[in-house]
């Protein structure tokens, strides 16, 4: 019997980011997979993972009780893995248990934005990065990326060989953005702001993601479009590293009337208000993929977004690009959009076109490719 276990953790949390998405889309396209004769999967969680469904043939869920909480990954995954050690362990999420018997290691590197932007993390989450991503190079026996960027980051940031990494790029499924009307102008109603009259980004407000660039772009837009302009800036999510001084930034913002901040946006709201806007800003200074490019192209809307070599490697040309240190790059792409200079209906359609290009059955059939590849 070849067993694959599988550490399913991160799904036991109530709020779902980039990593637990991968992590539940991966899962749920991989079990469609009939497995091979002698093949079973564990899921290894410190809880039950209901959003899963029955599990199919082959497939069961570990449940590892662990009444302190905290460790579990380095404390009693470790435990399990050295008392009946699978023949393969495959860790989505980039942190392996601290000890592992013999097992050999799949791990999934999401990117290294701690070397190549550290200015945007603490010291403290630097190192824990820095600690997690080497020992995920050094214990593991294979690598899977989500995009050939962050593959190459790797090659070029770490002593590690090509034929050990291979990228899975992720997706989005049209079906979770295509909005009723009816729903759409509930939820727009709700926040609000009005369909097409509105900018978006979801996500931490934070640095990183390169909001202060955003804020100073949409005031320069206000600046140049005058009086009578009814557009909005609609920053959706919690504030994260540097936080405290974007906040302020923007509560002194002269544009602050026109600038929403509605904190943490739930799962179901994120196709209405990404479908509603005008367009979707991106300007991060990093990213390992950029889901949220392909979420705006399954909604429907325009894509402004960060000269980065990740969000190239996503959007191709379907995006508005803007340089992420030029503020006045950003409120240019922002007033030719909102004027129709930029074809709306023509960046749409080729969004459209590029998000054909990915899907969670292609990542799944690579993981399945890179695990099998020990037996």
């Amino acid at each position: 019997m070849f067993t694959i276990g599988i550490d399913a953790n991160v799904l036991t949390r109530k709020n779902r980011t980039g990593t637990e998405r991968y992590v539940y889309e991966l899962l749920t396209e991989m079990m469609k997979n009939t497995l091979m004769e002698g093949e079973r999967v564990l899921l290894y969680s410190s809880a039950p993972l209901d959003d899963l469904g029955i599990m199919p043939n082959g497939w069961s869920v570990q449940i590892l009780n662990w009444i302190p909480k905290k460790a579990w990954t380095h404390a009693r995954l470790s435990w399990e893995l050295i008392r009946r050690t699978p023949n393969l362990f495959f860790t989505p999420a980039h942190e392996i248990p601290a000890f592992h018997g013999r097992t050999q290691i799949v791990s999934t590197v999401h990117d290294v934005a701690f070397r190549k932007v550290p200015g945007v993390y603490t010291s403290k989450i630097r190192k824990r990065q820095e600690w997690a991503v080497g020992r995920a190079i050094k214990e593991s026996s294979h690598i899977i990326t989500v995009s050939e960027t962050t593959k190459a980051d790797l090659l070029e940031l770490y002593n590690v060989q090509g034929n050990t990494i291979s990228a899975t790029p992720l997706a989005v499924r049209r079906q979770d953005f295509t909005v009723q009307e009816n729903t759409l102008q509930a939820t727009l109603q709700r926040y609000g702001v009005s369909k097409g009259k509105y900018f978006v980004t979801i996500g931490r407000i934070e640095d990183k993601k390169n909001i202060s660039t955003l804020v100073k772009a949409f005031e320069e837009y206000k600046r140049s479009v005058g009086v009578g302009d009814s557009f909005k800036l609609f920053l959706g999510g919690t504030y994260g590293r540097g936080g405290e001084d974007l906040k302020k930034m923007i509560d002194s913002s002269p544009a602050r009337s026109f600038i929403l901040t509605p904190g943490y946006v739930p799962e179901e709201d994120l196709a209405p208000l990404v479908a509603g806007s005008a367009a979707y800003v991106f300007p991060s200074w990093y990213e390992g993929f950029g889901i949220p490019a392909l979420e705006a192209f399954a909604a429907g809307t325009v894509l402004i977004a960060s000269d980065i070599p990740a969000l190239h490697e996503v959007a191709g040309n379907a995006a508005v690009f803007a340089d992420p240190k030029s503020v006045s790059q950003w409120a240019d792409k922002m007033i030719r959009i909102s004027s129709e200079e930029i074809s709306r209906e023509e960046k749409i359609a080729q969004g459209s076109e590029r998000l054909e290009m990915f899907s969670w059955a292609t990542t799944a059939s690579k993981t399945w490719e890179v695990l099998r590849s020990f037996k």
